[in-house]
């Protein structure tokens, strides 16, 4: 077949170059071959080049040669919260953890006497545990670490409602549910009011408490379906929880429990892992433990030099390297002036373990 010459606006994708037949400037293309892009259509262009002579018996097939589409445009994603300091965020967080203290001790009277909730004011609450988790998580692990309230279920309360808040940021859960969830945390164990009436200074299983939350809650005409069904699946085997927030808070619960038992982060994290598979959900069971970290933030640790440091921040690369304040040196038995050590920043110092201050007859809030 017989070469044809096209002007270079009509010529078409997929079709075989003899030659240049006619051109400006003085680039000279001498090269033959197919047109298979638009890029390469548009650098012909580009080298002036007027008209070609083409092989028409060569034309590659459509799907050979794709049409130029138009490309979608792209939804920029929405900017990330700027991620501040520990020391920046401390303050709001401890302003965060109060207002949820003082809402959550003017809510379980009400619950008590059967009055109406305000869950607008409690979920405001909880927004503002998650707004601070978004700034700077460890703030706020540190707080209900380390905190001491008179009341055994308002320490519980608080504690669930930070980890949780902590645990739907590490999920990247929507807010509403992050919120939900949050809320749920804090309530979850308000039927231990009437326990503890009925029976002063006598233990108590989850699912006692659990039944005795869930009438209470569900008198409340705001309260969320599924709040109720969370804090009822919490505390079921994990063959019976069947929403997302049932399972996370079986594993903030029991986590939570296990801290205000004694365990360090280290033990407790070893007995949620003994859990995984008959009580909790083995992969949001290891999410939620990056979330709190090796040392969880209000962790005491004995570092190999003797030296003892509290944990104030973890690293997110190297978990065995947090930030600490280290206050005391259990071999000289001796206080420290207190100084921050970033063991993520330096070699010589290693963490050895957990300690227990009470072997060294100290107090934690001391050296907050």
């Amino acid at each position: 077949m017989a070469l044809q010459r096209v002007a270079i606006d009509e010529l078409q994708l997929g079709s075989y170059v003899v030659s240049v037949t006619r051109q400006r400037g003085d680039v000279v293309v001498k090269d033959a071959g197919w047109v298979r892009s638009p890029e390469a259509l548009a650098l012909l262009k580009q080298k002036g080049v007027l008209e070609v002579a083409i092989d028409p018996a060569k034309q590659l097939p459509p799907a050979a040669a794709p049409t130029e589409t138009p490309a979608e445009p792209k939804t920029p994603a929405p900017p990330k919260p700027p991620r501040i300091s520990f020391e920046q965020e401390i303050n709001k967080a401890e302003l965060a953890f109060s207002a949820s203290a003082h809402s959550l001790q003017a809510s379980f009277p009400k619950l008590l006497e059967q009055e109406e909730l305000d869950f607008h004011e409690l979920s405001s609450v909880s927004n503002r545990l998650l707004e601070s988790t978004k700034r700077n998580s460890q703030a706020l692990l540190f707080l209900q670490q380390v905190s001491q309230q008179n009341d055994t279920l308002l320490q519980h309360s608080l504690s669930c409602a930070c980890l949780m808040a902590a645990f739907a940021a590490r999920l990247k859960l929507p807010v509403e549910q992050a919120q939900l969830y949050t809320l749920g945390a804090l309530l979850h164990d308000s039927g231990a009011l009437h326990l503890q009436l009925l029976y002063p200074n006598q233990p108590y299983l989850d699912s006692d408490a659990a039944s005795y939350s869930i009438p209470m809650l569900q008198q409340q005409q705001d309260c969320p379906a599924e709040l109720l069904q969370m804090i009822e699946e919490h505390c079921l085997s994990l063959g019976q929880q069947q929403s997302l927030g049932g399972k996370m808070l079986a594993i903030v619960n029991s986590y939570s429990k296990l801290t205000a038992a004694g365990k360090n982060s280290l033990q407790a994290a070893a007995s949620l892992k003994k859990a995984e598979g008959k009580t909790l959900d083995s992969e949001l069971c290891s999410e939620f433990l990056q979330c709190v970290g090796l040392y969880s933030p209000g962790t005491v640790v004995r570092l190999k030099s003797g030296k003892l440091g509290l944990v104030l921040e973890n690293h997110s690369v190297h978990p065995d390297k947090p930030k600490l304040k280290l206050f005391y040196h259990s071999l000289h038995r001796h206080h420290l002036p207190a100084k921050l050590l970033d063991l993520s920043k330096q070699s010589e110092e290693v963490i050895e373990s957990c300690a227990d201050l009470k072997k060294y007859q100290l107090e934690l809030q001391h050296y907050l």
